[in-house]
């Protein structure tokens, strides 16, 4: 997909993805069943802080660590996301710099001025990774802190191309470097999502001038039946297998 198609994709899904999740602004969010930053502590005392996040969707976390003191540069693709975050910070009255923008792009970012880059659920739909890591360590100032969170490399193994769903057994294999293609519910609007290892992961930091400080990957929740993510996961796997995995990286 384009930069556009992704746009564009992204503009016509973000009503429904935002009434359907309801996601907070009280807390940092790592995505679907994982720990929020209330219980894991990652980012420490952000006040005074300036922060970027990319792919940050309709600003809630954005709006978290406004309310929490930060300097907060929001960006995403999304011209309706962008649009609804901007509106959530008015009500939250928080003043966020909104961008709507390619994240491999972020020009607009003086060099060094980032005390953390954040990525929840982004670094899937960017193809350039390499790029894109140029440019999270070009704006972070040494000794900066990288927090990327995205489904663990692990669920690509179980996704079903054919029948576009979970399935209980593995449908290919940990190592097939295709893009995994699917359609957002409801709307049949058509994604591309990016598979790398975890082993691949590691390798891009490290070229891209990251030492990886921890790595973290999640039992399934309590109540998971009452997620409002739960429909999109198969419990049958979930149960058995990590589904996020967030990686802490510091610039060197």
């Amino acid at each position: 997909m384009t930069v556009e198609d992704q746009r564009q994709a992204w503009n016509r899904v973000a009503g429904i993805y935002q009434n359907r999740h309801q996601i907070g602004v009280d807390a940092v969010q790592y995505g679907p069943l994982a720990p929020n930053e209330s219980e894991l502590h990652l980012l420490g005392t952000v006040a005074g802080q300036h922060i970027l996040e990319i792919g940050c969707g309709g600003g809630q976390n954005c709006v978290a660590l406004a309310r929490a003191g930060a300097t907060v540069i929001g960006v995403d693709i999304s011209n309706t996301q962008i649009e609804f975050a901007r509106q959530l910070a008015a009500a939250e009255n928080v003043s966020i710099d909104f961008r709507c923008a390619d994240a491999v792009d972020l020009s607009f970012v003086p060099d060094a001025s980032q005390d953390l880059v954040l990525a929840v659920y982004l670094f899937p739909y960017i193809e350039d990774v390499p790029s894109l890591l140029a440019e999270c360590a070009r704006t972070l100032r040494p000794g900066g802190q990288l927090v990327i969170s995205q489904d663990h490399p692990i669920r690509a193994c179980y996704w079903d191309e054919e029948h576009e769903e979970e399935s209980i057994l593995p449908a290919r294999s940990y190592f097939e470097p295709r893009p995994l293609r699917w359609s957002f519910a409801e709307t049949g609007t058509p994604m591309i999502s990016h598979h790398r290892t975890i082993g691949q992961w590691f390798s891009q930091l490290c070229e891209s001038g990251f030492v990886v400080k921890q790595t973290l990957e999640f039992p399934l929740p309590p109540g998971m039946a009452d997620e409002p993510w739960a429909d999109e996961y198969t419990s049958e796997v979930a149960i058995h297998l990590p589904q996020t995995m967030i990686l802490v990286a510091q610039r060197q």
